[in-house]
């Protein structure tokens, strides 16, 4: 069944599927509302419901509060209508127009192991989808197991390529890893902010565990366009031990491209004789970046690191403008 969706004060109205948010069927008609993580953590796609009635996929989103109920405020990403529905977004509540969010069927033609429990799956799609490298795909994995993971690789193909973990007890990265070359599952795309802006001055990306592939693929693609940003490019990756640096030579061998860059791996647990970075991604930028309010940040990983970096920075002063986050949780 389809219901009509009215996006207010654009006077646009658009239809919206029973499994569909709203987030997804105003993307999916290029209305650029504005979203950070997809996932109901950061809040950033709260819109007011000014008629109709959704269902909340996600009670216990971290970004859901009463005084939102008492204002009629709701999580676009997580809210399904059940009737028609007319929603309303405040002057700033907007994001650059990006690739049209599509849904397509999807072959899985490969599965790469990288490190323990961690592998990279090769999909094949119908049609080449557009996406900006360091965006998200949701994967529907069985009845209502939805799950988000990043591109690796570079648009301009049929081929999406994604990096996971499989976690015990983890429904949906189960899922995921009992999947066999030849499966075919729906595969939504693209969403994410975090994004490159090509704009000159110091870079620094960094990375925890499968957070290796969306700056994986802003890596590829500074390589591929050949940008020089005319400035040191740090890029940091972190894992519990070197086995666990999933995909550690594509990202040395990006970097290699990328004029006055360099690749640090940091580990948790260093063996004797490591020759790298030992300890805490944050102790490592702390060490390698003198001045971190002159520089830009690119942070992907498990929530709990995203959230140290970023505080971090803060008491550094790094402006909140100049750090660009994708918190895997």
């Amino acid at each position: 069944m389809t219901r009509q969706l009215r996006i207010e004060p654009d006077g646009v109205a658009v239809d919206i599927a029973d499994h569909d948010t709203i987030l997804q069927a105003a993307r999916r008609w290029g209305v650029a509302l504005a979203y950070e993580c997809g996932w109901g953590s950061c809040g950033a796609c709260k819109v007011t419901l000014v008629d109709g009635q959704v269902d909340l996929m996600f009670p216990g989103a971290p970004a859901v509060n009463p005084r939102d109920a008492r204002r009629n405020r709701i999580l676009a990403c997580q809210s399904r209508a059940i009737s028609d529905v007319t929603i309303a977004r405040g002057p700033g509540e907007w994001s650059a127009p990006g690739p049209r969010c599509v849904e397509q069927q999807a072959t899985l033609i490969d599965v790469e192991d990288l490190a323990p429990e961690i592998r990279q799956f090769s999909f094949e799609t119908s049609e080449p989808i557009a996406f900006r490298p360091g965006q998200y795909a949701i994967l529907h994995l069985g009845e209502g197991l939805r799950r988000c993971y990043s591109m690796c690789n570079l648009p301009g193909s049929r081929l999406l390529q994604f990096i996971a973990k499989r976690y015990d007890g983890g429904r949906g990265s189960n899922a995921l890893a009992a999947l066999a070359p030849g499966a075919r599952v729906t595969i939504e795309a693209p969403f994410g902010a975090c994004t490159l802006r090509r704009q000159p001055g110091r870079k620094v990306f960094v990375a925890g565990g499968t957070g290796i592939a969306p700056i994986l693929a802003m890596l590829h693609e500074a390589a591929a366009a050949r940008l020089d940003f005319e400035a040191r490019v740090d890029v940091l990756y972190g894992a519990r031990t070197p086995t666990d640096l999933a995909a550690g030579d594509m990202l040395a061998a990006a970097v290699a491209r990328i004029p006055q860059a360099r690749y640090l791996p940091v580990v948790d647990i260093a063996p004797a004789g490591w020759p790298h970075g030992s300890g805490f991604v944050t102790d490592a930028i702390t060490a390698m970046v003198a001045e971190p309010a002159a520089a830009e940040f690119y942070v992907a990983g498990p929530p709990a690191m995203v959230n140290a970096v970023k505080s971090l920075l803060r008491s550094a002063g790094v402006p909140i403008t100049q750090v660009h986050y994708d918190s895997f949780g």
